[in-house]
């Protein structure tokens, strides 16, 4: 018999079936956030002539909102670089300013926000940016990027391809020659993700891979990666492909299928935070079939994993990430990017958008911007009961703590009644589903009650089942506390 399953008091999410043992009328559900149709950031500046490009970076830190963002620059316009990182910092997440930060000349002025390529002569696309607070003060923050192949080599010209970049405050930054660029597997051209993961006690990586499968041309998908001290790396593993489900889905008549008709561009693994053995990965598949003439389109999809290694893919196969209407700037291509903000009772997470396809070369600056997605705290996936009810009963657990909070939402005319189960599944004295007062209503953390008691503790650190009896409800969260 397997060992019980350890919660202690962290918070569990539904991130797949590891939850529901034996179920009746219950169903995993995917929730989807809600995309505001206007971007919170566009480009306004001389060097953002070419739009705001894919790959961005926002943080929270200090009371503060804090953006790495991925500047173009229109090819017959005179400046620096086609693409280079620019900042941008919020008190709200959505009105953002450009600081002149004097750092970076562009043209004959450094009156700017660009940050970086530091020195050089090429362009980087963008960057993936994380804080890392065991690191040597001069490293507080780190970065991977790609670097472009410089149009005209020179003794200050890189080796393109997965560069590191080190800083003390997010501005200043320096190129970490040591172990880079980066090979073992992974390709450049994505948003790479790299942060320090302290369950693991490593940083991780996750990254595109492709490759020339026999009989098809490139193919992408997404791998992973650790290392110890951020120079040196394992190589990337493959977590996460298309399948054969995703190569046999039907296609317009007259399709010939020249390529797979589905890539995943950029990886899009990354912790969530606040709740231990919780990781999200956005990945964007892309859509192309018939010599990869059309639709060149890509949008964002979800998994789940309590690992970082293994995924859970949630059915049906939809987009989590939606296009927006014919000609919006959310119509063409979207890109998620990292990270995932707790901001109340809602997760926000960024994203890219562009009217261009794939195949299209050049952008139109009014055509491209950053967004804001928002959704529920904790509300990736749902336990959800029908009308006619339904219920669910975990696996063996042992939970430490006195106090049962859920994240639940019973709609109108739902309840929720929950039981502790002991040996022999059998109900513990005042604490069975008649003892429970129903939980009705729409709340991120609703103690339960057993006729008015809300002190569970008793059966603290013994093998207990849960058992969720519901209709009309959906449950995003459970958690035991003090």
């Amino acid at each position: 018999m397997a060992d019980p399953i350890a919660v202690g008091s962290d918070k569990q999410l539904f991130l797949d079936e590891s939850f529901l043992a034996q179920r009746r009328n219950i169903t995993l559900a995917v929730d989807r956030p809600y995309q505001d149709p206007e971007p919170v950031l566009v480009s306004d500046r001389p060097w953002e002539s070419g739009g705001i490009g894919a790959y961005n970076t926002v943080m929270f830190e200090d009371g503060r909102f804090r953006l790495w963002y991925d500047a173009c620059l229109l090819a017959d316009e005179p400046g620096r670089f086609n693409r280079q990182l620019c900042y941008a910092e919020s008190g709200d997440g959505v009105h953002w300013e450009k600081p002149d930060l004097g750092i970076i000349r562009f043209g004959d002025s450094k009156k700017n926000n660009i940050v970086s390529p530091p020195s050089g002569t090429q362009s980087q696309q963008g960057a993936t940016v994380f804080r890392d607070d065991g690191a040597p003060p001069s490293e507080r923050y780190k970065a991977w990027t790609k670097l472009n192949p410089a149009p005209r080599k020179t003794s200050r010209s890189r080796p393109s391809g997965l560069w590191a970049l080190t800083s003390p405050d997010g501005l200043r930054w320096k190129f970490l020659a040591e172990g880079y660029p980066l090979g073992q597997g992974a390709a450049a051209d994505s948003q790479n993700i790299v942060y320090w993961d302290d369950e693991t006690g490593c940083y991780v990586g996750f990254v595109r891979m492709k490759g020339f499968p026999r009989g098809r041309d490139r193919t992408c998908w997404v791998g992973r990666m650790t290392s110890r001290d951020f120079r040196t790396w394992t190589r990337a593993k493959t977590v996460f492909r298309a399948d054969a489900e995703d190569e046999s889905m039907p296609l317009p008549s007259g399709m010939e299928v020249l390529q797979p008709v589905i890539d995943f561009y950029t990886p899009g693994g990354m912790k969530y935070p606040g709740a231990p053995g919780s990781y999200i990965m956005l990945p964007t598949p892309y859509h192309h079939w018939d010599r990869d003439r059309w639709p060149s389109t890509i949008d964002v999809t979800l998994l789940t994993s309590r690992d970082g290694h293994s995924w859970y893919r949630p059915s049906p196969r939809e987009p989590w990430l939606r296009h927006g209407l014919d000609g919006a700037a959310t119509s063409g291509m979207l890109f998620a990017n990292p990270w995932p903000i707790v901001i109340g009772d809602e997760v926000w997470i960024y994203y890219n958008g562009t009217s261009r396809r794939h195949d299209q070369s050049g952008a139109s600056a009014q055509r491209t911007g950053l967004f804001r997605a928002r959704l529920r705290r904790d509300g990736f996936l749902a336990a959800v009961s029908p009308p006619e009810g339904g219920s669910f009963t975990t696996p063996p657990l042992t939970f430490s703590g006195r106090r049962l909070s859920l994240n639940v939402d019973t709609g109108a005319g739902g309840w929720l009644e929950v039981e502790m189960l002991g040996g022999g599944r059998r109900p513990l004295s005042g604490l069975s589903r008649r003892d429970c007062d129903a939980v009705r209503g729409n709340t991120t953390a609703r103690t339960v009650t057993w006729n008015g008691d809300e002190d569970c503790g008793r059966a603290a650190g013994h093998d207990v089942q849960l058992r969720f009896h519901m209709r009309s409800t959906r449950l995003y969260a459970f958690q035991f506390t003090p």
